[in-house]
């Protein structure tokens, strides 16, 4: 009887790093005042009345096409708080839907 002999297996190669393009931004002028925010406050429950629901896509390079959706599970808006610029502050639960739609090519057999 022969022992098998071990494969020694390959590193995976690195992926390749994205190119971010070096882009400067203007400058942004400071708040007039620190936006604080205590999400442990005290918060109205909001219903939600009307929605419009959608499926975001993107496609991979095998072939494969990824949908996410994000579904709102809660919403609150904070009591006495607001945003720099008047808004009232809102808080919010959510949870994300994926589906992966692979070509029979990625797919298990049997």
């Amino acid at each position: 009887m022969s022992k098998s002999k071990r494969r020694r297996r390959q590193p995976l190669a690195a992926p390749a790093q994205p190119t971010i393009p070096n882009v400067q931004l203007p400058p942004v002028a400071p708040a007039a005042a620190p936006a604080i925010y205590n999400p442990q406050g005290p918060g109205q429950q909001r219903d939600v009345v009307a929605s419009k629901d959608g499926w975001s896509e993107y496609t991979l390079d095998d072939g494969s096409t990824i949908r996410l959706k994000a579904l709102l599970l809660d919403t609150k808006r904070a009591i006495g708080q607001y945003s720099p610029d008047g808004n009232p502050l809102y808080i919010f639960q959510f949870a994300v839907v994926n589906q992966v739609i692979a070509p029979e090519n990625l797919r298990k057999k049997g």
